[in-house]
């Protein structure tokens, strides 16, 4: 049987937006209409919302609809989703063969890091997948990183919330918190100790464009008992040479 459809109205309004091709570029709503079994009016009030919103455009000599530019910049931050991605691969991979331990990497997502990916130590078997896990900025490795050199109102907006706390270690304060991320930004990397998770420490860092703006975040990460103070020196070395040879890139 198939899935129930919750928002119908979404659906329709979705199935609008499928209605454009290659063959179909413009399309009038007459045409959309006929396509799709809708009343005129119905289809008439969702392609004005559309182009409200900058998602359709009208093209002023024949009044036909066609995509508008609003998907191409969704379309631009897929592309730069997964250009980031195939980019830092090799280079987390080293990081991951060098540490021994698993290496993360991740994306600002609002108040969140969105995980993007992982690479895992060749002689080990691969952790679990991170793809598309959100966790909060404030009290991860990859988080904390992103969070202290990404624009002051974006700590604002994560100050502005409870800052839940995961760990008897979760920094909860606000003052606290942006106490740690002028830390990071002196020293270049953050640590997170056992943080959002009990028994796991992380070393982070920001990864930043030509414009020093922040496109993403790699972390290495592992069981605390083996995160000794001169293993994670040695690690944060190492993770700043990996981020100098993505940045050259980015």
């Amino acid at each position: 049987m198939a899935e129930e459809i919750k928002v119908k109205s979404l659906f329709k309004a979705l199935r609008i937006m499928d209605c454009f091709t290659v063959d179909s570029p413009e399309l009038g709503i007459t045409e959309i209409s006929e396509q799709l079994g809708l009343y005129k009016s119905n289809v008439h009030n969702i392609v004005d919302t559309f182009v409200k919103a900058g998602y359709l455009e009208q093209n002023p000599e024949n009044e036909k609809y066609r995509l508008g530019f609003k998907l191409l910049e969704l379309g631009n931050v897929i592309s730069s989703n997964m250009n980031i991605r195939r980019l830092t691969l090799p280079y987390m991979q080293e990081m991951s063969d060098y540490a021994n331990e698993t290496v993360y990497l991740g994306m600002p997502s609002d108040t969140d890091v969105i995980y993007l990916d992982s690479a895992s130590p060749k002689n080990q078997i691969s952790s679990r997948s991170m793809l598309g896990v959100k966790a909060p900025l404030y009290c991860t490795g990859i988080g904390k990183a992103m969070l202290a050199f990404l624009p002051a109102e974006v700590a604002k907006a994560v100050c502005a919330k409870p800052l839940k706390k995961h760990t008897d270690q979760t920094i909860t304060d606000t003052s606290a918190l942006l106490d740690e991320l002028e830390a990071i930004r002196l020293r270049g990397y953050s640590i997170d100790n056992m943080e959002h998770e009990y028994g796991i420490k992380c070393i982070g860092m920001p990864i930043l464009n030509k414009k020093k703006q922040v496109v993403a975040g790699i972390s290495v990460s592992g069981p605390s008992l083996r995160f000794e103070d001169d293993k994670m020196r040695d690690y944060a070395l190492k993770l700043k040479e990996i981020v100098r040879s993505i940045e050259e890139k980015v």
